[in-house]
């Protein structure tokens, strides 16, 4: 049952003890919200696997107490927080749980006992609205993980609608938080070298496909599939497809630049089919989205290529839109 924001808060009185669990490699929107719903409601966070860099340096910064593969035992009711794809919680099985997320995914929705799903930049613009519908103002510190988590959601607001700055606005305004101190947090994470190696192997083994209108790219990397592929982007792409793999499965991330996207073309939809006709999953965003699936992956990485070309083929890019 999809309920409205003003609704959660009066639902979640029912239950005593609350986990708030994060997805695999938890990044700073799912930290920051399900530390201002804890705030806001009690309860306990949970992050599967770990989480990533830029969320350690949020962590660290707001002092978060994040579980990392928690036992559900002994908990009333599981908030799983900024997604609803099954396979980013990994293993685990739930019973009972809702779900807080910004994306449009339903693999977890319909069994779920409620959720607060609606599209938007940022799982952090719809725990504002929970928090402000309830009555309740945040502190500094809950408030700052709120506006990191837009600020990477939405690439540092490159991929921002008009609704995320009028969020990051009211945030700072009835918070008294300085933007600085966001942009602070971010400071202090290091580009790593493995990060960057990823990235110079990704365009090196980079597969190249195009059109009158659109390049379409693939490769290979053993790891940061997702900032490879956005490095891609940033060098040329209009679509960039990036694929690791990983025991016996393969990952591969897609980044889309904003025109491809006005033109059509939803990464989501697209990598979650893939995902699925291989025994996995996938979902994101119409310019950002990820799978999980057996098989091999050159072969997924093709499939996803072809799709890709085949949903932009005839149709005339604006370049007059903002580059990502």
């Amino acid at each position: 049952m999809n309920i409205r924001e003003d609704e959660f808060g009066g639902l979640l009185e029912g239950y005593e003890r609350v986990l708030y669990l994060c997805h695999r490699n938890a990044d700073p929107d799912a930290v920051g919200s399900a530390f201002a719903l804890q705030e806001a409601f009690g309860g306990d966070i949970g992050a599967v696997e770990g989480v990533s860099r830029t969320a350690a340096s949020l962590i660290s910064t707001i002092e978060a107490d994040v579980k990392i593969d928690p036992p559900l035992e002994g908990y009333d009711l599981v908030v799983v927080v900024d997604t609803a794809v099954g396979l980013q919680i990994g293993e685990i099985r739930l019973e009972d749980y809702a779900v807080v997320d910004h994306h449009q995914d339903r693999d977890l929705i319909d069994a779920s006992l409620f959720s607060v799903q609606r599209e938007a930049d940022s799982t952090a613009e719809i725990v504002w609205k929970i928090l402000t519908e309830w009555g309740f103002l945040p502190s500094r510190t809950a408030a700052l993980g709120l506006v990191v988590g837009i600020i990477t959601d939405t690439g540092r607001f490159k991929h921002a609608h008009v609704s995320s700055f009028r969020t990051v606005a009211e945030i700072l305004e009835e918070t008294d938080l300085e933007y600085a101190e966001a942009l602070e947090v971010l400071s202090r994470v290091p580009t790593e070298t493995s990060r960057r190696i990823a990235a110079l192997r990704a365009a090196s083994r980079a597969e190249i496909e195009w059109s009158e209108d659109w390049v379409i790219v693939s490769s290979e990397v053993g790891a940061f599939e997702g900032s490879s592929a956005m490095t891609l982007i940033e060098i040329g792409a209009d679509v960039a497809l990036v694929g690791g793999t990983h025991g016996d499965l393969c990952r591969i991330s897609g980044r889309a630049r904003r025109d491809a996207v006005l033109a059509g073309l939803d990464l989501a939809a697209i990598l979650g089919d893939v995902g699925r006709a291989h025994g996995g999953d996938g979902g994101g965003h119409r310019g950002a989205a990820a799978l999980e699936a057996s098989g091999q992956l050159e072969d997924l990485l093709e499939e996803g290529r072809r799709r890709v070309m085949a949903a932009l083929v005839g149709r005339r890019p604006s370049r007059a839109c903002i580059p990502p």
